[in-house]
């Protein structure tokens, strides 16, 4: 208990040091056509969607996404939100809030969300590696059954350009911090790697592969490799809200 109380202390402190500034941001759209193949050599598509509003303090994300494999469906919907401390550029805070549906693991509807701390190991133009840690929670109608799980997450994330490509890897650990049920533990690795190559200035083709591995459960790997077209562009903000002036 003594660690989830640092960890909630250092998430305190992080809201008090992080502040609003005159900080310029750009927003951008990115939009995906995925072909996606799984452990068990089911295929299927996906679509994806994401909006980034992004400034030297200041990160804001969006994205769904909506897959179809074979005899199951995976959709999600994730926003995250973090602020760099302005005294201390390094760190930042951090909270995401999740909602997911996988027929494939049981997990009928999944509301998740952690806040906690981040820390830039190394930051430059063309490479970033930075760290996490936070207080998780799942609130999910698993297998029938509903329950609320907390954890401890922490996680590494690495992105580099080497040209005009671009390589990205994510690996974060949820540990269960709550008594189990059933003695199912809900612990699990999260994996996400993908390699970007530039077609033409709007236009990337990527190649990537992610796993959910849990400790205990019936169905406890879901991975899949997949090949997808990445279209992205500028998002004008102010010309999305003129939209709704003129209604």
């Amino acid at each position: 208990m003594k660690l989830n109380k640092m960890i909630l202390l250092a998430t305190c402190f992080s809201f008090i040091f992080s502040h609003d500034i005159d900080d310029p941001s750009e927003w951008k759209q990115y939009f995906r056509g995925s072909y996606i193949q799984d452990e068990n050599n089911d295929s299927g598509l996906g679509i994806y969607y994401r909006l980034n509003k992004k400034s030297k303090y200041t990160f804001r994300d969006i994205r769904a996404y909506l897959h179809f494999i074979k005899d199951y469906e995976y959709k999600k919907i994730r926003y995250k939100s973090s602020n760099k401390f302005i005294d201390f550029e390094r760190f930042y805070n951090y909270s995401t809030i999740s909602i997911d549906q996988n027929s494939k693991i049981g997990v009928n509807v999944r509301y998740h969300g952690n806040q906690g701390v981040g820390f830039f190991i190394k930051e430059s133009n063309n490479s970033h590696i930075n760290a996490e840690i936070a207080l998780a929670y799942d609130i999910s109608d698993y297998l029938n059954d509903s329950r609320k799980t907390s954890y401890l997450k922490s996680g590494v994330y690495y992105d580099k350009k080497i040209n005009n490509n671009e390589i990205k890897i994510e690996v974060e650990y949820y540990t269960q911090i709550t008594d189990l049920i059933e003695n199912i533990d809900l612990s699990r690795l999260e994996m996400l790697v993908e390699s970007y190559f530039e077609i033409n200035e709007n236009l990337n083709l990527i190649i990537g592969y992610e796993l959910e591995n849990f400790e205990s459960t019936d169905n406890n790997l879901n991975s899949s490799i997949f090949l997808s077209i990445e279209y992205h562009k500028d998002f004008d903000i102010n010309r999305f809200i003129s939209i709704f002036d003129k209604l």
